[in-house]
């Protein structure tokens, strides 16, 4: 065996996984704050072409809008989630038929719950809302959300389906083309047609539709390897089993949604209470603002939630931390950043939004208050999608309860309370939920998973280098040996190993490539997992048309002739081999 110098750098460490889920999330980030900015783009142009009225009745309208997050939690929400856990247990066919059941029943559900609300909307809000002017706003600014809102949501989880594919620059356009288009039709229906709230509403709809044009072209990518199979419709004991698992990993987040909902309604009717229009028009200015720093939040757990769910399904509990930890990270770099932007230029966001002269400073002084509660927020969010990932559905939901529940019971204690004091007891609440989770993670010390796969014998990191590559292969054999396995078979399985190594190093020559790899007991033999961010290949070519000019051919021809199976993917752009290596009734009986 070679020395340790030769060996430690070829042990596991987190480059390939943390890198490829900041890569990721960087661009889910900014799709997300583009997304984002489209509620606070409405929000500002209303405030400069229509007035305080209209801030107003964009704040009245929040809990409604939450019905369209509360459905998509509990319906769209598991799709990617199941979708990455079959990818990651080998079950591409069964991906595709959860990918069909998902759209049938978000289809349907968005129906069934939105027509009913387009027809008794004004009835309900009147029940509530006594304000006739501010009413009318809501339902201007409602009812074209509500008649988009099943075809956008389609649109939503068929995007969210994609990320098995690992697309998240062309997600990140439809982001910016969406942002850019909201602005241009706010513009033109508001301040040119005078189309009110109303207008504003419309420009979020069309420019969405313009948005999901773009995405949604990666259904004619080369790129693709995911489908609907709405086959599974057929297969009714099937179709309601995905339905029963998407709705159980989206119960949390709907909890979530459901309390969130209800702490709007009450947030919403205290502010209106102690400071009247000119408090909701302000609520209604730090709403947006909120909306984006949760979006930054969303971005990091889009990444997050797709690695921890494919490395969770494959049994890397290492991999498992390493993208949560990057995902919270990112998500509270960019809550600080966030929070020092708000501290030094609240007064001019309060202007930019023309709030009334004698409430701007008390405009400035709520944000500055509020924005406090991004970094605990920021986490919490993360969080709070990453026990779904990692199927702790319980702790999920009493985080969810936890969050929302402090929430309300901020609301109801700030009720006789100076609309400043509402925001420090808001900022309170948040910041609790936060030290108890914190408290969770410290007492847990694993992340809530596993602290290690028990079938695992080693793990390596390593960059395709020629001494890397033979390092490896070396410990690799020595381990085996340690594990009681033959030495004639330890030597075939590290062979194997290198081999693999040698033809992905040979299919990238002008590039560095990063790979990770698992080895593990798999009955009598071993199970090989080699995951890369190099270029996609195709070692199972070499058996139909075996080209020994070819470079890498050679290898992938003693790849196949040694291992018992061998199994390729490529699943957020990265590179998925897996080899099974039997013992040979020779190498059995010779042992």
């Amino acid at each position: 065996m070679q020395s340790n110098t030769q060996t430690e750098s070829v042990f596991r460490n987190s480059e390939l996984i943390t890198g490829r889920t900041r890569k990721m999330a960087h661009t889910y980030i900014g799709s997300a704050i583009c997304v984002a900015a489209v509620t606070a783009v409405d929000s500002l142009i209303a405030g400069i072409s229509i007035g305080e009225s209209a801030l107003a009745s964009i704040g009245a309208a929040a809990p409604l809008l939450a019905i369209d997050q509360i459905l998509h939690c509990l319906l769209g929400f598991g799709i990617s989630k199941m979708m990455i856990h079959s990818v990651g247990i080998g079950k591409r066919k069964e991906a595709d038929r959860i990918f069909g059941a998902v759209l049938i029943a978000v289809a349907a559900a968005f129906l069934l719950v939105y027509i009913p609300l387009l027809i008794f909307e004004r009835p309900l809000l009147g029940l509530f809302m006594k304000d006739q002017t501010l009413l009318d706003g809501v339902i201007l600014y409602t009812r074209p959300l509500f008649l988009s809102a099943p075809f956008l949501e389609v649109f939503l989880c068929i995007e969210r389906a994609f990320r098995i594919d690992g697309r998240a620059k062309l997600f990140a356009q439809r982001g910016i083309i969406t942002n850019i288009a909201n602005i241009l039709l706010d513009i033109l229906l508001v301040s040119s047609l005078g189309m009110g709230v109303s207008g504003l509403a419309w420009a979020s709809v069309i420019a969405a539709v313009l948005g999901y044009a773009v995405s949604l072209s990666h259904f004619f990518s080369k790129k693709r390897t995911v489908s609907p199979d709405f086959s599974v419709i057929h297969s009714r004991e099937e179709f309601w089993s995905y339905i029963k698992e998407d709705v159980r990993l989206g119960a949390s987040a709907t909890l979530d949604e459901v309390m969130d909902g209800l702490a709007l309604t009450a947030q919403t009717a205290v502010i209106g209470t102690i400071a009247g229009s000119g408090g909701l028009a302000i609520w209604a200015v730090f709403k947006a603002l909120r909306g984006i720093l949760i979006s930054v939040s969303n971005g990091a757990s889009g990444s997050t939630s797709a690695f921890a769910g494919l490395l969770n399904g494959q049994k890397d509990y290492d991999g498992v931390r390493y993208a949560i930890k990057t995902g919270i990270g990112m998500a509270l770099a960019a809550s600080v950043l966030a929070f020092v932007l708000i501290q030094f230029f609240a007064e001019g966001i309060s202007d930019l939004y023309r709030i009334e002269p004698e409430l701007q400073q008390l405009c400035a002084r709520c944000l500055r208050i509020g924005s406090y509660a991004a970094p605990p927020l920021a986490f919490l969010t993360v969080l709070s999608s990453y026990l779904s990932d990692v199927n702790r559905i319980g702790l999920a939901n009493m985080l969810a309860l936890l969050r929302q529940g402090l929430v309300i019971i901020a609301a109801a204690i700030a009720f006789k309370m100076t609309l400043t004091s509402f925001f420090v007891v808001y900022e309170i609440s948040v910041a609790l939920a936060a030290i108890v989770m914190i408290v969770l993670l410290v007492c847990d010390r694993h992340w809530f998973v596993p602290a290690r796969n028990p079938a695992l014998i080693a793990d390596y990191s390593i960059r395709l280098q020629a001494d890397q590559i033979a390092a490896m292969s070396t410990d690799a054999a020595c381990k085996l040996r340690g594990g009681d396995y033959p030495e004639l078979y330890s030597l075939r399985v590290a062979q194997v190993l290198e081999e693999s190594m040698n033809y992905i190093a040979q299919q990238n020559p002008e590039k560095e490539v990063c790979s990770d790899i698992q080895m593990a007991r798999h009955g009598d033999g071993v199970h090989l997992l080699i995951i890369d961010d190099g270029m996609a290949y195709s070692p199972l070519s070499s058996l139909a048309k075996p080209d020994l000019t070819k470079p890498g051919a050679m290898e992938a021809v003693i790849i196949l002739g040694l291992a018992a199976s061998v199994y390729y993917d490529r699943v957020l752009d990265l590179n998925q081999l897996s080899l099974s290596v039997e013992q040979p009734a020779e190498v059995k009986e010779g042992a």
